[in-house]
């Protein structure tokens, strides 16, 4: 039997707990052990998120090891692994203190808030003989599978533009409103932008030129406009967080290939031709039980980690990084 730990008990730490409760279940070799958390009171609240509310109120808490120090639950608790869903700033540090003492971690993401912490998060991970996945959910969700399966099997041809977006409210609601400080955050880029350009670099690879523009209005870098150049392909970015309170979260796609248009909009996937246009069904799947999924099978069963390698993780934090250091030099709103 492993033993586990969740490190950061806010709303993706709730959602991950509600997602091993079932991989426990199914799989009957891992166990949960302890959860830290900076305040223990608030592990038993229900949490409203984007994708969902997440409910505690069934959940007998008194059967783990409640900490609110992470390396007296190291100390103190056998764990063999760790899920970290806690504020950006801090992903480096408690990922490096983990992987340290022999303990296998899958961190949210951002991977970190410096290209240098994420270099010092593979070495600590390289160095301990240690497993270390970051949760870029969307190469999970079946949206984004399907156009990866179309990209690499040139179903349509050949990808020749692309253009991906997601928008949201200023993230007000963080504790201490840290997500607005973008020295612990690092902005809507390595923030929320992310998720896009990671989507990018693993269909396309790295873009062998960037252009960006960033505004600062309510917020340091809180919106990003990017522009990426291909030998072949052109590809658009948008991420914007500083919309006012009354935006509902959006987010989607559209890649045009040689002989098709695949769009992402309003939940809906569409895929057109010259001869027609047809709305695609597409099996349910849940991308944060099997990012998780894919994590344990790989530190248990020693299996690889395919869809989510730590260095293709590290490219899309070279672009995200890159960004940033362009942006401030053509900055809108400062």
């Amino acid at each position: 039997m492993k033993n586990y730990a969740i490190i950061g008990f806010g709303g993706m730490g709730k959602t991950h707990f509600q997602h091993l409760r079932q991989l426990e279940e199914k799989r009957g070799d891992i166990q949960l052990v302890a959860i830290c958390n900076s305040d223990i009171e608030s592990i038993t609240k229900n949490i409203s998120l984007n994708f969902g509310n997440v409910n505690m109120s069934d959940i007998d808490f008194s059967r783990y090891g409640l900490y609110t120090d992470y390396k007296e639950m190291l100390e103190k608790e056998k764990i063999d692994f760790v899920f970290i869903s806690l504020p950006s700033y801090l992903h480096a540090e408690v990922s490096i203190y983990c992987l340290n003492h022999g303990v296998d971690v899958f961190t949210e993401k951002p991977m970190a808030i410096t290209l240098e912490q994420c270099t010092a998060m593979m070495e600590a991970a390289k160095n301990n003989g240690r497993r270390l996945m970051v949760g870029q959910v969307l190469r999970f969700i079946s949206e984004y599978k399907f156009l990866k399966d179309a990209v690499d099997t040139k179903k349509y041809g050949k990808a020749v533009k692309a253009e991906f977006y997601r928008k949201s409210a200023l993230p007000a609601w963080s504790f201490g409103n840290w997500m607005l400080k973008e020295d612990k955050s690092g902005g809507c880029v390595v923030d929320m932008h992310v998720h896009d350009v990671d989507m990018m670099v693993w269909l396309f690879g790295k873009p062998s030129n960037i252009s960006i523009l960033s505004t600062h209005q309510k917020a340091e870098f809180e919106s990003v406009f990017g522009l990426y150049q291909y030998p072949e392909l052109a590809v658009q970015i948008v991420g914007d967080w500083g919309l006012p309170a009354t935006f509902a979260f959006e987010t989607g796609y559209s890649v045009t290939f040689e002989k098709a248009l695949i769009e992402y909009k309003n939940n809906k996937l569409k895929v057109y031709t010259d001869e027609k246009s047809e709305e695609v069904s597409l099996n349910e799947s849940n991308g944060h039980y099997e990012e998780i999924e894919e994590f344990v099978r790989a530190v248990v069963d020693g299996e690889a980690l395919v869809t989510v390698d730590t260095q293709s993780v590290y490219e899309t934090m070279e672009v995200v990084f890159a960004e940033k250091k362009i942006a401030k030099d053509g900055v809108i709103g400062r």
